[in-house]
């Protein structure tokens, strides 16, 4: 029972709701969001850069390894090695330092929050909801803990605790971005579509370099027959990135709908030439 997005090692867990997705599932936003990184509204991984190459990184735990054995018992250490293997996508290492980091330091929050966020990557939900719940309790203002741990529910199949989680997130703090993308996915889910586009446009609103919004808005606008409107929409998705495989299908998916089918094929044919990327923190819409 303890499966995230069922994760095999070296390739793409698809969602819980991909099924019927119109052969689209959302993406990663391609800008660096504060509430994509975790590490940004908690003040940690100082020592690292938002945009570390994965040879920086490398680098960086090259580094935190040789300072912890000179300081075996520097929990901080050890939080800021697990948040490089996390950015790796190590996590099962991540967690190892993690969990070392509380078992020397029980109140290291930081050290909570990261273990949550990754065991909830390797498909331990429970346990990661219940390190998130940590944290929480110690920082029930932290808009962005709700959010993470809304997310966990969704993928746990727990959606009325998502929504619980997510609407918390929002009241924390109105310009939570990832939060209004969510609530709008699940929304979506129970076909309440109004309620999804408005959560969709505020996370546009106050974040118009989150693609993944606008590739959510426009699936929704194309589900309710505003075709015009879904197509614009896709087209400041695929302008915040041009290489999204999934935008692509979506607007081929548009298109066809207004009945510009030889455009739609070649969009095709060009999106099935791209890799698919990494998952990330996302569920999928169904109709």
């Amino acid at each position: 029972d303890d499966n995230e997005l069922n994760p095999v090692v070296g390739s793409r867990p698809s969602t819980i709701y991909t099924d019927a997705y119109l052969a689209c599932f959302s993406e990663l936003s391609a800008s660096a969001d504060p509430y994509l990184n975790p590490e940004n509204e908690i003040k940690r991984m100082k020592g690292l850069k938002i945009v570390d190459s994965h040879d920086q990184l490398t680098k960086h735990i090259a580094v935190f390894t040789t300072q912890l054995k000179a300081a075996p018992q520097n929990d901080k250490l050890y939080v800021k090695r697990g948040d490089a293997y996390f950015k790796m996508h190590e996590f099962e290492k991540a967690v190892n330092d993690y969990t070392q980091a509380i078992r020397l330091n029980s109140k290291n929050n930081q050290a909570w929050f990261g273990r949550g966020m990754a065991r909830g990557r390797m498909g331990q939900l429970k346990q990661g909801i219940r390190d998130l719940s940590v944290f929480i309790k110690r920082n029930p203002k932290s808009s962005l803990a709700y959010t993470k741990r809304g997310v966990r529910y969704i993928w746990f199949g727990k959606l009325n605790k998502a929504e619980r989680d997510l609407k918390h997130a929002v009241r924390l703090n109105p310009k939570n971005s990832e939060a209004h993308d969510d609530l709008g996915v699940l929304y979506a889910n129970k076909h309440r579509y109004q309620k999804a586009i408005y959560h969709f446009r505020t996370s546009i609103k106050h974040n118009k370099y989150y693609q993944k919004a606008y590739h959510n808005l426009a699936l929704v606008l194309y589900l309710t027959g505003q075709h015009r409107s879904a197509l614009k929409t896709s087209d400041e998705s695929l302008r915040l990135n041009p290489n999204s495989r999934n935008s692509l299908l979506l607007k081929a998916q548009i298109l066809t709908a207004l009945g510009q089918k030889q455009e739609a094929t070649k969009l095709r044919e060009i999106a099935h030439t791209m890799p698919e990327r990494n998952w990330s923190e996302t569920f999928s819409i169904k109709q």
